[in-house]
């Protein structure tokens, strides 16, 4: 997929955005769970026991209400959380950190589309530009799972440092199958914008990180 028209900043927003519209039920449901939870202890300290001591009535009430003020706080800090989706704030994040919340983003789209992928258990570490290093994980991976036939399995590796590998099955997905969510030339538009580099061999793509960011020690 090419973009001759339009200044590659542009290009890299419409990518970004396309996969925040992937991973957006995901954060919806983080946002809201907070405030239902919030909402639920809220009803219930208009429900006072009928008959209870007013010392324990008293308790319940505190008790209750801290419940509804941390939840409310985390609500805010997770509401808060979403502009890190929409702009730059120059935060780092480890590479372990970032790879266990892509973890977390994609599990519905492997849930529904019968695919499973193999984490690492080890992770070389490297302290990562946040913003545009999820994206460009979140759209290596989203497109990865295109490419894989239902009930197949990808394996990544991360033991090594500088560089993030995908192993595929022998067998790729229909080719009769819907067009992937974002193709491979979007992952290459990303990584060359965040200083990545992205090399595809048949059954392997592997990410080479910025090297200046590479580390040495494995992670658990």
């Amino acid at each position: 997929m090419m973009f001759p028209d339009l200044p590659n900043t542009l290009a890299v927003k419409g990518v970004q955005f396309k996969i925040l519209g992937q991973v957006f039920p995901v954060l919806r449901h983080d946002v809201l769970g907070p405030l239902s939870n919030a909402s639920l202890a809220a009803a219930m300290l208009r429900q006072a026991p009928e008959g209870a001591p007013a010392d324990a009535l008293q308790q319940r009430c505190q008790r209750l209400s801290d419940d509804v003020s941390a939840m409310l706080e985390e609500g805010v800090g997770t509401v808060r959380g979403l502009e890190q989706w929409l702009s730059d704030d120059g935060a780092v994040a480890a590479a372990a950190d970032l790879l266990q919340e892509c973890r977390k983003l994609v599990f519905s789209q492997l849930l529904l589309s019968r695919r499973t992928i193999r984490w690492p258990e080890q992770i070389a570490p490297a302290e990562l530009p946040r913003f545009s290093s999820r994206y460009l994980a979140l759209a290596w991976l989203l497109s990865l799972i295109s490419e894989l036939a239902a009930d197949a399995e990808l394996e990544l590796d991360a033991s090594e440092p500088g560089v993030w590998r995908a192993r595929l099955p022998q067998y790729a997905a229909d080719s009769a199958a819907q067009p992937p969510v974002i193709t491979p030339r979007e992952v290459e538009l990303l990584a060359a914008a965040a200083g990545w580099r992205m090399e595809r061999q048949d059954r392997c793509w592997s990410l080479y990180l910025p090297t200046h960011l590479t580390t040495g020690e494995l992670l658990p």
